[in-house]
């Protein structure tokens, strides 16, 4: 059995939510107490020690991520409610066990929940490092620096600057990072081209997403081909290639 909390500043909220997993989650999840606050959501979180907490972003007193930020140890799964669809919850889906939008849908919340019971052990083992990246992550300049990549051994923590690029293989995804590294992943390129497209990343092949930090020169031709600091020449596909072009002339 799950043991979960609700940390979320709306009654309404938490009710809806309690109400949604008493009905169709009954015999895999129990919901053992509910919060408000910052201080309270840290209280609970301290006399229950749950396995999953539900936590708003959101909130009068403080942010979800205040409260990751004041605990000595996150020993638990985290799934965030919030009513902002925005940029920074691309990253949250990669650090954080998921994420929920208000007003929570059903169907929604069977993924995230059938993902995490299957999943939760092993999560479990890394989420204190994981959730320590996505506030690390979290600023002002809402700029990723770091990446957390699920893979069979459990997940890896890469920095941005290190992705030379990355390799889609129908459903996998293949990182190649500097020193000659190499991570394969469960997730597919398009996943990661919405997180990434807006930190430097730009997909230059169906089958390719370039860090153009690592680019290193443009070879002619039909579309042409890309060089990476790797030495590798990567296809530029020729419906792309005015767009990657004007990212470094204009």
């Amino acid at each position: 059995m799950i043991r979960a909390l609700i940390i979320d500043d709306e009654k309404d909220a938490r009710f809806l939510l309690r109400n949604l997993l008493e009905q169709q989650y009954k015999d895999t999840i129990t919901v053992v107490d509910e919060a408000d606050d910052v201080d309270t959501g840290i209280n609970i979180i301290k006399k229950h020690n749950p396995d999953l907490v539900f936590l708003d972003i959101k909130m009068p007193q403080g942010t979800g991520f205040d409260l990751l930020q004041k605990l000595e140890h996150v020993n638990f799964e985290v799934i965030f409610i919030t009513a902002y669809d925005n940029y920074a919850l691309k990253a949250f889906q990669f650090s954080a066990f998921g994420y929920l939008l208000k007003p929570i849908k059903s169907t929604e919340l069977n993924t995230a929940l059938l993902k995490l019971e299957s999943h939760l052990q092993l999560l479990k083992q890394g989420a204190e490092k994981r959730l320590k990246v996505l506030v690390e992550n979290y600023g002002d300049d809402r700029k990723i620096k770091k990446l957390v990549i699920s893979n069979m051994e459990g997940f890896k923590v890469v920095t941005i600057d290190d992705i030379i690029r990355l390799e889609g293989d129908r459903n996998y995804t293949h990182f190649i990072l500097t020193g000659e590294q190499r991570i394969t992943t469960s997730k597919t390129l398009a996943e990661y081209e919405g997180l990434l497209n807006e930190h430097g990343f730009f997909r230059i092949h169906q089958s390719t997403i370039a860090n153009l930090r690592h680019v290193v020169g443009y070879l002619k031709g039909d579309g042409g081909s890309v060089e990476m600091t790797d030495g590798k020449q990567l296809q530029l596909a020729r419906n792309r290639k005015s767009e990657f072009m004007e990212k470094f002339i204009g």
